[in-house]
């Protein structure tokens, strides 16, 4: 069992797969390109000190995001870790993340990372289980609270009422059902009634349909019942820093985007009305984008924010401000990850030659 899941996240981690993200994201590039860019707004826009400052605050924002997420690891693994080594463990993180498609991510390679790091079980069980009940619950409570503030167009461009019927309202709507129900569900066993989680993933090993998921289950229900112990006994200082460790990152994550669109456009006002709008569509779009069938988004993210910027930034050059934050963000891990992967893999993972 140990050997073939070593086999599976070595395969999960293969170099080769960055090719289908990059050839998606091409492929959109392209797409927008032909569609919609538009060579006499390019060249209007002022590559300029201003421009470069904003691109500069933006990348300073990516690596403070990264911090962000460091800091809550090393919290929620006990300390353990150093903070050059939960930097590093972030990295492969992000990296298994835009290997997988979103709404997998890779919260489950890292379970078996964190164990080849010789982390408790509790404690493994815990970072994984807990980072993914505050990652949902960030959206799940956060959106209902800008809606409040700033109503349907803050959902998508031009959109007036919550009755509107669209592809982006109707993907909403639908994602963030999902999205609760699994918060909910996440919250429920690991939370509030940890002892049910076992009792109903060993119903569901039982389940003929299920039966070859069973191990798994079976694993997966002691792992839940660790991680609920795990995070029980914490103090409230624990769930104070996770938390903040947890909107600190995903601000930082949203706000950059923010910076391009000022870089690109110096024209957009950038007083706090504006900006904390620009904010809430991200969300919305983020919520959008959470069950994306492609790796980490590829493809589809650059489509959608061109979207769901169009009355800040013009379709012509919105594909600018796309491929500014995908390089940075997603591609710029893509990379990171194919220099650190391999090199963990090399002294973590020892998996016999199979017998020719």
């Amino acid at each position: 069992m140990i050997e073939e899941e070593g086999r599976r996240v070595v395969r999960s981690f293969r170099a080769s797969r960055i090719i289908v993200p990059v050839i998606l994201g091409i492929c959109a590039v392209a797409w927008l390109f032909y569609r919609q860019f538009d060579p006499e707004q390019f060249r209007a826009i002022r590559w300029s000190g201003w421009a470069y400052a904003w691109i500069g605050l933006s990348f300073l924002l990516l690596a403070l995001r990264h911090l962000f997420y460091t800091f809550r690891l090393r919290t929620i693994t006990g300390k353990v870790f150093s903070w050059r080594k939960c930097a590093e463990l972030i990295v492969m993180w992000e990296f298994s993340a835009a290997l997988t498609p979103t709404s997998k991510g890779g919260p489950f390679v890292m379970l078996f990372v964190l164990t080849r790091e010789k982390l408790a079980a509790g404690r493994t069980a815990a970072a994984v289980f807990y980072t993914m009940v505050l990652d949902s619950g960030f959206f799940i409570i956060t959106l209902p609270i800008l809606l409040l503030l700033y109503g349907p167009p803050m959902l998508f461009p031009g959109m007036k009422s919550f009755g509107d019927v669209g592809l982006a309202s109707g993907t909403f709507f639908v994602t963030y059902s999902l999205m609760l129900t699994y918060w909910s569900v996440l919250v429920f066993f690991l939370l509030i009634r940890p002892k049910y989680a076992k009792s109903a993933l060993e119903w569901l090993s039982r389940r003929r349909l299920l039966q070859k998921w069973s191990q798994r289950l079976h694993v997966l229900g002691d792992e839940f019942a660790l991680a609920a112990t795990e995070i029980r006994r914490q103090k409230w200082t624990y769930h104070l820093q996770v938390i903040i460790g947890t909107i600190g990152a995903w601000t930082c994550k949203f706000i950059m985007i923010n910076c391009l669109i000022i870089a690109v456009v110096p024209t957009t006002p950038i007083d706090g009305f504006t900006q904390a709008f620009i904010y809430a569509r991200m969300v919305a779009m983020f919520i959008i984008m959470a069950f994306s069938p492609t790796p980490g988004g590829a493809g589809l993210a650059e489509v959608a924010l061109v979207g769901f910027i169009t009355d800040y930034v013009p379709k012509g050059i919105g594909l600018i401000v796309a491929l500014l934050w995908r390089g940075m963000a997603y591609y710029g891990y893509l990379l990171l990850g194919a220099v650190v992967v391999p090199a963990w893999i090399a002294g973590h993972v020892k998996i016999p030659q199979r017998q020719s």
